[in-house]
């Protein structure tokens, strides 16, 4: 979930990049996980309770937090993030009577609660429906509040926009010689298909040389260390947290359609693996 003005023009620029470089070759996309790697499932939420997310793994971001989006996160409203019938759902609201806070939606982190680096990071989740909507898997240094961003680092697993809803974005974020923002960003559309029709799986698989970005079985991009400095990659060798949201609006989720009120976005589970050596 970057903050930085231009990730909306980015964003339609690597769409028409990746459809051109995409008509003309297939070679960044592999499909299967690689059979020589594997992994140790060391820490989960299944969602098989009722309630709000479970405490001990999950806290929450609140308030207007960034990027000039519109929702207002919520802690701990059942409203907002509800865990019902095995799966997470977390809904953003739009209220006409509430004159405080109109636009509600939740931020779940494991932030103080688990740290992450290297391994498989993976969610199974659908999509909401509708423009304005930008639901997000993805990780922060958790130097974050010490370094501040973009010095900590961001992994985007996944990031969605309602206005492109076949395309999936997988992202890093960093800071460059000038603490200015060095993003990479990869398009990939999977089918012609709006991805909240139906649940997919979206993965990163992390060590210290590269992550590679999946969606279901597909290996869709590589990001590796040799193709940065070694400050700029130095954040991705150091724990993370998780975050799993929904904003609305804002500086890359565009104009909201008021009509696709409430947005629904559900995730049936989120796993981190540890590779076995």
């Amino acid at each position: 979930m970057p903050t930085f003005l231009s990730f909306r023009f980015l964003v339609t620029f690597c769409i028409i990049l990746f459809s051109i470089l995409s008509s003309c070759s297939k070679k960044n996309e592999k499909e299967n996980i690689d059979p020589k790697k594997t992994y140790e499932l060391v820490w989960s939420d299944e969602f098989e309770y009722n309630g709000l997310p479970d405490s001990t793994k999950w806290g929450y971001e609140k308030g207007y937090v960034r990027n000039q989006e519109e929702q207002y996160y919520q802690e701990a409203s059942l409203l907002n993030s509800e865990v019902k019938d095995g799966m997470l759902t977390i809904t953003g609201r739009y209220d006409t009577t509430a004159a405080e806070y109109p636009i509600t939606s939740a931020s779940i982190t494991t932030k103080d609660r688990l740290q992450v680096l290297f391994g498989r990071l993976e969610m199974r989740a659908k999509m909401p429906k509708g423009a304005g909507a930008w639901p997000a898997f993805w990780t922060l240094g958790v130097n974050r509040d010490t370094i501040g961003w973009p010095y900590c680092g961001e992994i985007d697993v996944m990031e969605w926009l309602g206005f492109v809803p076949n395309y999936v974005f997988g992202s890093l974020h960093m800071a460059n010689s000038e603490g200015v923002d060095a993003p990479r960003i990869t398009p990939y559309a999977p089918a012609k298909n709006d991805l909240s029709v139906a649940f997919h799986v979206y993965a990163i698989e992390w060590d210290s040389e590269q992550i590679d970005f999946y969606f279901d079985n597909t290996l869709y991009a590589t990001y590796k260390a040799s193709e940065h400095t070694a400050s700029e990659w130095a954040q991705f060798t150091k724990p993370h947290y998780m975050l799993v949201n929904l904003a609305l609006g804002g500086k890359s989720g565009g104009n909201i359609d008021k009509d696709s009120y409430p947005f629904v976005y559900q995730v049936d589970y989120v796993r981190y693996y540890q590779q076995n050596p």
